[in-house]
C-alpha cells in the first residue's frame, strides 16, 4: 500500500497533504487553487457593507468607486429595487489555497491592500443589499391596528419623534392613525433603519 501512495504522490504532485498557502501551483496537475476561485461554501464572507450608515453620500460614493464593493442604499420592496454588491471573503481556516493579493481584483486601485495580512479578497459572486433587524410586518400591523392611536407602531419602527407626536395628539384625533395603517399596508411605512421585513419562514 505504501509504494502505491508513494507512486501517486510522485505522479500527482500536491495531492497528498498539499499546502497551497505559500506559492502558486507548480503545474496544472496540482490540486492547489487560487483562494478567489473557491466556491462559496468554502469561504467565510463578511456581511454586505452598508456604506450609507458609515459615511455621508460623497464619502460613500468615493469608497464604492475606489474599492468596488459596498451598498450605497439598503433594502427595496421588489427584486428589481434591491441592489447587489460583492463582499469581502477569506478561505475557511482549515482549507489550504494559494493567496495572491495582486490577483484579488483586476482593477489595481481596488485591491484591498490594507487588509492583505488577513488574506481577504472580493467575492466572485454578489449578495443583495438587504439587512434584517427584527422587524416583522405582521406584528407591526397588529400594533398599528390596536395601539397605533398611541404611536406604538411608530416607536417599534424607530420613528421615535413621530411616535411622540402621534401619542400626544392621540393619533392626530384618529386621522393620523388611519393614515399610518394605509401607509403600512401599501409599503410606504417601513423601519427607520432601512432594514427589510423579517420573514416568517
Amino acid at each position: 500500500m505504501t509504494p502505491l501512495l508513494l507512486l501517486l504522490s510522485l505522479l500527482l504532485p500536491g495531492l497528498i497533504l498539499a499546502d497551497c498557502s505559500g506559492a502558486p501551483p507548480a503545474n496544472v496537475w496540482s490540486i492547489c487553487k487560487n483562494c478567489s476561485e473557491l466556491p462559496e461554501y468554502l469561504l467565510k464572507c463578511e456581511d454586505v457593507l452598508d456604506l450609507a450608515s458609515l459615511y455621508n453620500d460623497t464619502a460613500a460614493a468615493e469608497f464604492k468607486e475606489k474599492y468596488g464593493y459596498g451598498c450605497l442604499e439598503m433594502g427595496g420592496e421588489t427584486y428589481e429595487d434591491v441592489k447587489q454588491t460583492q463582499v469581502v471573503c477569506a478561505a475557511l481556516e482549515d482549507f489550504s489555497c494559494y493567496y495572491d493579493p495582486l490577483d484579488m481584483n483586476p482593477v489595481k486601485d481596488r485591491r484591498i491592500e490594507d487588509r492583505a495580512n488577513e488574506k481577504v479578497f472580493l467575492s466572485s459572486f454578489t449578495k443583495p443589499c438587504v439587512k434584517y433587524t427584527g422587524h416583522y410586518f405582521q406584528t407591526t400591523l397588529i400594533f398599528s391596528l390596536l395601539l397605533g392611536i398611541l404611536g406604538v407602531d411608530r416607536f417599534c419602527l424607530g420613528w421615535t419623534g413621530i411616535g411622540v407626536g402621534k401619542m400626544l395628539t392621540i393619533g392626530g384625533l384618529g386621522i393620523w392613525w388611519i393614515i399610518d395603517i394605509i401607509l403600512l399596508i401599501t409599503g410606504n411605512l417601513v423601519p427607520n433603519d432601512k432594514s427589510n421585513w423579517e420573514t416568517l419562514f
